[in-house]
């Protein structure tokens, strides 16, 4: 369950594997298990195998391609969070209840089981773009 630096501890990202129709809906109980386990913990990014969870622009390929915001989002309001992210604050809307009380959040980017065939990266070919590249050893006089 990597937490990338740049996200404060506030987020972590978990990759999933559906091997059967009946681990659909384990991906989000294994969300809810991290929050268990690190309260602190504010989102979780659920992605499938074929990503990889140490690259941001993976990431966000997946949300970009297999999540959609009224269906895929999963909002647990009113549990405590990380004391040091300033938006858990009532100043910052009046509605959340003290300090440290905010909604954990699923974002789940994995496709349903049932759909897997469906959602198959394209295969790009090779290609070779040094022709299109200008000569960079000729710059600055070298």
């Amino acid at each position: 369950m990597p937490i990338p630096p740049e996200e404060g501890g506030f987020l972590s990202i978990l990759q999933v594997k559906k091997r059967s129709e009946s681990d659909q809906g384990r991906e989000r109980q294994a969300a809810l298990m991290a929050f268990g386990i690190y309260s602190e913990l504010k989102q979780v990014i659920l992605v499938d195998e074929d990503v990889d969870i140490f690259d941001t622009n993976d990431v966000l390929w997946a949300m970009t391609t297999r999540y959609q915001g009224d269906i895929s989002t999963v909002f647990i309001p009113g549990v405590r969070c990380h004391q040091l992210d300033p938006s858990q604050d009532p100043a910052f809307d009046p509605r959340i209840l003290a300090h440290g009380i905010s909604t954990k959040t699923i974002f789940d980017c994995t496709v349903p089981y049932r759909l897997k065939d469906k959602f198959v990266r394209a295969q790009f070919k090779d290609v070779d773009v040094t022709p299109f590249l200008p000569d960079w050893t000729k710059q600055d006089g070298k």
